[in-house]
């Protein structure tokens, strides 16, 4: 194999083609501007020139610390064209956060949006390999010294840099949490995202002909969206957020035909009276993920918009692609009264396979047993960043992934997820590790013992609950203390909804926090145990 075909197994050689073979097509509208995919080309080769001028190799971090803009996706594509390796932060996340992954990714390059520039400033004494902070500026609004203007990079635009990172570099270190509470870098390299983009365009119908509508984070699944667009020659309208009104106007006034949002964007739309007054008709494909909908809110859905639901399930190890549930099954189900199927994750994807073990042993389980999902791909991700206890407890020698989820699988091939080992609360489409929020809650001095749950909430599917032993019988006025001491360390997804103050907290026969026993009396009405 020659080193022409090695490269082209990479993302920087595949978007080097799409940006050129749909040179005239409108690449990006966001608010009231519009770029060519010639435009987005030459703007992100100024941005990898001006990263290679700074000497930025393959394998190198630059971290994003952007909302969803214009200027997101030409630093990704710019990234991506210099060989680096891309860290997205959410922009949810508190300064302590923030300096925790910049640090622990040992990135050398940041680039903020002109809402972190001040945190950012704070924080730039204590971030100890970071050389270089490009920051986006509103207008003239000066930057702090030693701060470069996005706006004023230098790079040349005609061309991008004369760099072919190997199939085996990485092109994401991606964060997640864990049962530690600490967040763990996901490495992926420009390989297995180049095969997962190619598997995004095939399993979320995706085409050249779309016109895709993104307001979730560009950080999360909406970026993987984004590149899969891009490589298909759609165009993509970008919203910074997620508002009724807003996302009912673009699907009518851009003819939207594709989007995601996650179910409580979903419930929101459809009770919202603007719903009758426009017209979603466009919509081909609403992709939804990140949480379970109900089946009921699921046939509501139908019937407002028709067959366009399409539903995965993923994690950041094998991103957003572990199974998906079709428009036309979506339509069978529904069509054959198959009830119980509207609440599965449907299907191994195509370039993915599933299978269910038991917890003890490991072993193979039949269909219809209850046990842990493992989930194998060729975009699994490599390791987590030095973590390599972690990386072995996740990824087994060949390459399957204990997802920490309980489910189980019919005779059809149908995965219904149950319950999650990890304890992970889903909130609004946005994970919330159990552990990391107990770290931070556990430091209130009132506070001896503390458990965190997700608790059904019709609004964000599962709301995050702290259930607290107090240090002394003195509790007066303790759940509003706990939930302001959470307001000044948690990003708003992670912080507890409601606070509930008890004498014990069962145990298991290990001397574990039995968190199964204390979510029981939230969820046994419930249809769908996992949220």
């Amino acid at each position: 194999m020659n080193d022409t075909d090695i490269h082209a197994r990479t993302l920087t050689a595949v978007f080097e083609k799409s940006l050129r073979k749909y040179a005239d097509r409108v690449a990006v509208r966001f608010e009231d501007e519009s770029l060519t995919y010639a435009e987005l080309d030459a703007r992100a080769n100024a941005f990898a020139n001006a990263l290679a001028a700074r000497g930025i190799a393959p394998n190198d971090r630059v971290v994003l610390m952007l909302t969803n803009r214009v200027e997101y996706l030409i630093a990704d594509l710019g990234i991506i064209k210099a060989g680096a390796t891309k860290v997205p932060l959410n922009d949810r996340l508190t300064a302590t956060e923030f300096e925790y992954m910049i640090d622990d990714s040992k990135a050398g390059t940041v680039v903020c949006d002109p809402a972190f520039v001040e945190t950012l400033e704070e924080l730039r004494p204590s971030l100890e390999h970071v050389e270089t902070i490009v920051g986006v500026a509103d207008g003239d609004d000066p930057l702090p010294d030693g701060f470069e203007r996005f706006e004023e990079l230098d790079g040349e635009a005609s061309a991008p840099p004369d760099v072919a990172p190997a199939p085996s570099d990485f092109v994401g270190h991606y964060y997640t949490g864990g049962t530690t509470g600490k967040p763990k870098g996901v490495l992926h390299t420009y390989e297995n995202m180049t095969v997962n983009a190619y598997s995004h365009i095939m399993e979320l119908a995706i085409t050249g002909d779309d016109t895709m509508l993104l307001m979730t984070p560009l950080p999360h699944s909406a970026g993987a969206f984004l590149w899969a667009g891009l490589l298909a020659g759609a165009t993509v309208v970008v919203r910074d957020g997620f508002d009724t009104e807003v996302a009912l106007s673009a699907i009518e006034e851009e003819a939207v035909t594709w989007t995601f949002m996650v179910p409580t964007m979903i419930y929101r739309v459809l009770d919202s009276p603007a719903l009758a007054t426009h017209d979603t008709s466009s919509l081909e494909t609403l992709v939804y993920g990140a949480a379970p909908m109900t089946p009921a809110r699921l046939r509501e859905g139908l019937d407002a918009f028709g067959p366009v639901f399409l539903q995965f399930y993923g994690q950041t190890e094998v991103p957003n692609l572990i199974t998906t549930f079709g428009t036309q099954e979506h339509q069978i189900a529904v069509e054959r009264e198959l009830t119980g199927r509207l609440s599965s994750a449907g299907q191994p994807c195509l370039m993915s396979d599933v299978k269910v073990v038991d917890i003890e042993t490991g072993a193979d389980l039949p269909p219809g047993e209850e046990g842990e999902v493992l989930a194998t791909a060729p975009y699994v991700m490599t390791e987590y960043f030095e973590l390599p206890e972690e990386t072995a407890e996740t990824l087994t020698e060949d390459s399957w992934v204990h997802t920490g989820d309980i489910g189980t699988i019919d005779d059809d091939g149908y995965l219904y997820l149950l319950d999650r080992t990890s304890d992970v609360i889903i909130t609004g489409g946005m994970n919330v590790y159990s552990t990391e929020v107990e770290d931070v809650l556990v430091e209130h001095p009132q506070v001896s013992q503390v458990a965190v749950i997700g608790v059904p909430d019709d609004d964000w599917g599962e709301a995050v609950k702290a259930i607290v032993i107090p240090t002394t019988d003195e509790m007066a006025g303790l759940e509003n203390d706990v939930l302001a001491f959470a307001d000044e360390r948690l990003a708003d997804y992670k912080k507890p909804k409601s606070v509930d103050i008890v004498s014990e907290i069962p145990e298991t026969p290990y001397g574990k926090m039995d968190k199964k026993a204390l979510r029981e009396r939230f969820w046994e009405d419930e249809e769908r145990a996992i949220g």
